[in-house]
């Protein structure tokens, strides 16, 4: 699933596709892709407590906010058509 990545105002990092008006709620930890130019770049999207902020780890200094993303592996419990993670 693509979308574009925000964070809200409480402080909550979240995946968003306009096409199919969803919102995926992420996780410190988990690995996404961004993109850059046409390339989808592997990153793990992690929280900092020192800065308060969201950010790609090793990449820190990216504005993760507003950027355009894309998750490879996505299940939604109310869509049965939905990827579970490894089943293919």
């Amino acid at each position: 699933m693509m979308g574009v990545l925000h964070v809200n105002r409480d402080n909550k990092i979240f995946l968003d596709n306009y096409a199919e008006h969803k919102k995926i709620h992420l996780s410190s930890g988990q690995y996404v892709y961004f993109r850059v130019k046409n390339s989808w770049i592997p990153v793990i999207v992690k929280y900092s407590p020192e800065s308060g902020r969201w950010c790609f780890c090793h990449m820190e200094n990216i504005n993760i906010n507003g950027r355009e993303a894309m998750i490879k592996d996505y299940y939604d419990p109310e869509d049965p058509d939905s990827q579970k993670s490894g089943d293919k």
